[in-house]
């Protein structure tokens, strides 16, 4: 990120590696909002409540690793299904013992 913007400066950094190196400096940004948070007293109450509060009005609070991509989150929800059948598969019957 800081070789783009002093790549910026020079006039080298294209369109796209500025907007990358935007996106996490903002990031850098949101966690440094964070980690102040969480040095304040009372922080397990209060870092829930500006991310519930940041959410309501429309403010992304935390950084963008601890966003869930939609498809991420249905390939983890196809994963756990697999692991319950696989596990209810394991666990023997009666009926099976006696044969």
């Amino acid at each position: 990120m800081l070789i783009t913007y002093q790549r910026f400066t020079k006039g080298r950094a294209s369109k796209q590696e500025m907007q990358e190196a935007n996106k996490q400096f903002i990031d850098v940004i949101r966690g440094l909002g964070l980690g102040v948070l969480a040095v304040l007293p009372f922080a397990p109450i209060t870092l829930p409540f500006v991310v519930k509060l940041g959410e309501r009005i429309g403010v992304n609070v935390l950084p963008s690793a601890f966003m869930i991509d939609p498809q991420e989150d249905e390939i983890i929800d196809i994963q756990q299904q697999i692991e319950v059948i696989v596990e209810s598969d394991s666990v023997s019957h009666p009926i099976d013992d006696k044969l």
